[in-house]
């Protein structure tokens, strides 16, 4: 369900501060689109708001010059170069933030996305990158995602998921989404992470199996298809 907008304020969850808001929104444009533009229901969908409350925001970020004019309401939605230089620095810093918490701190892989999420807000691009060099400037996170340490627009062309591929194939886990804490946890219960090389075994409407050294394990096809993966 849509969050309800207080006039003049961009809202994102709990946090109802603009600037909060403004990051979240140019993040999840970019993490959508990358380079390319998006569909405002699309990011309506990303962050469980409403079709309203990305109306407001998108004008809001055309003033504060973070999204290309729109020519017309229906146009979707392009990050300017200052809104996706904000929105990298964003990514860098949840990704980073991600990776200093479990390799330093033993925070459960299911916990780091939230705990970043909270956290990514109040740190600057200096301590994000003092971190890096502290971490030896790594080039992914935990769940597998790349840390971009510069603007360039990220690459879409997305990676097949564990649910698509066929019984009998080999492949090596890449990343996980990692906006759903109980599927991290039962991925990394199962041992599904990145770096992982399995043969699957079974495919069909309820379930995946999967089967890595001596270990089988069966994943509900809805935790299968948060596994991407290279053939």
């Amino acid at each position: 369900m849509g969050n309800k907008s207080t006039p003049g304020l961009l809202t994102v969850g709990s946090d109802r501060s603009p600037s909060r808001a403004r990051e979240d929104y140019v993040k999840a444009i970019y993490q959508l689109g990358g380079g390319a533009p998006v569909r405002a229901a699309a990011v309506a969908r990303y962050l469980n708001v409403s079709r309203v409350s990305v109306s407001k925001a998108k004008r809001l970020l055309e003033t504060d010059g973070l999204l290309e004019a729109q020519a017309t309401p229906a146009t979707p939605l392009q990050l300017s170069r200052k809104g996706r230089a904000l929105a990298v620095a964003m990514v860098r810093r949840h990704r980073l933030l991600e990776t200093f918490l479990h390799q330093s701190l033993s925070v459960p892989l299911e916990r780091l996305h939230s705990e970043a999420e909270r956290i990514e807000h109040v740190i600057s691009d200096d301590l994000a990158l003092r971190i890096a060099v502290f971490l030896g400037r790594p080039s992914s996170d935990p769940h597998g995602h790349p840390i971009p340490y510069d603007d360039a627009p990220a690459a879409r062309t997305p990676l097949p998921t564990l649910a698509s591929i066929a019984v009998g194939t080999r492949a090596r886990v890449v990343s996980l989404d990692d906006r759903d804490d109980e599927a991290i946890r039962a991925l990394a219960a199962a041992g599904v992470l990145p770096g992982t090389t399995l043969r699957v075994e079974r495919n069909d409407t309820a379930q995946v199996s999967v089967r890595y050294g001596k270990r089988v394990v069966s994943l509900s096809r809805r935790h299968a298809e948060m596994v991407r993966i290279a053939t």
